[in-house]
């Protein structure tokens, strides 16, 4: 029931992430992206303010060395995928950050000492390539840059396998508000760095920046429970099925066909899910107190 539960989570949490893409995309890149990272940053932090005051929930932790690490990875993440829509093609820079999915099965293994089952490496491998049927991208000049942002995107798989870490000591709201907390201020002093002043946005663009300030938090909010509730090698397929979404969502919103590549990368995202699903070993669930359940 809790592997159940967190795969829910991280299919909803595509759900939130993929109308967040749509609601950024129809702003036609007005707002830099520094400026959106710190407006889903704050609303992070308001999120995770508003659940605490909801529930009651501790805010304290004596690991903040461990956040702000966290934070800092998040922010890493964040430069690498500013130079990758800069300086690749789109196409290409959307295939190497699905890569994800192996690095978490990786970061699983190495800082989590989950048992990586043969069957979760096929998964992921499985995964990435239907994603790449997906995307199709074209790769056709590779050089150093391609490089840069496929070893940056581990940063996001790190971050990913992060949260369920800073679990084993906080909450998930702690994690959740520190992680934004020390993203939004490392937003506020990267905006100069980037010469991009703020921009104060008229009510149509604001309906459309709702979307990055409320509904990527609760995406990003719905993966860190996820985490706590299942191995992060289980769930590293999961974070693909947006695409499979956005395919269907594509056919049945916009009547748009999709072609028969993009069909296959979609069955083949699914077929990893069910392979890392299979039922093995019982997975060690995080308690509420932090620690993992024996």
């Amino acid at each position: 029931m809790k592997q159940r539960l967190a795969i829910s989570l991280i299919v909803g949490q595509g759900v939130f992430f993929l109308v967040e893409t749509a609601m950024v995309h129809h702003l036609g890149g007005r707002i830099p992206i520094i400026q959106l990272a710190l407006l889903r940053a704050t609303g992070g932090v308001v999120i995770a303010a508003a659940i605490a005051w909801r529930s009651s929930a501790s805010l304290r932790t004596q690991h903040i060395t461990l956040h702000l690490f966290r934070g800092g990875v998040a922010l890493g993440y964040l430069w690498v995928l500013m130079y990758s829509f800069g300086t690749l093609p789109f196409a290409d820079a959307t295939a190497l950050s699905y890569m994800q999915v192996a690095y978490i099965t990786v970061f699983s293994a190495l800082i989590l000492r989950e048992s990586v089952a043969p069957r979760r490496w096929l998964a992921a491998t499985v995964c990435v390539i239907g994603a790449l049927f997906i995307a199709q991208p074209s790769f056709r000049s590779w050089n150093v840059s391609y490089f840069v942002v496929l070893a940056g995107t581990s940063l996001n798989a790190l971050s990913f396998v992060l949260n369920r870490y800073a679990q084993r000591h906080d909450n998930e709201v702690t994690t959740m508000l520190y992680v934004n907390l020390v993203s939004a201020t490392g937003g506020l002093f990267l905006i100069p760095v980037f010469g991009a002043p703020i921009q104060i946005p008229d009510a149509t663009t604001g309906f459309w920046l709702s979307g990055v300030f409320l509904l990527g938090p609760m995406g990003v909010y719905l993966g860190i429970v996820a985490v706590k509730h299942a191995e992060t090698s289980t769930l590293a397929p999961y974070t693909l099925v947006r695409l499979v979404i956005g395919v269907l969502a594509g056919f049945i919103v916009f009547r748009e066909a999709p072609a028969l590549v993009s069909i296959f990368g979609a069955i083949l995202i699914l077929v990893s899910c069910a392979l890392t699903s299979q039922r093995g070993r019982t997975p060690r669930v995080l308690s509420a107190a932090g620690c993992e359940d024996p």
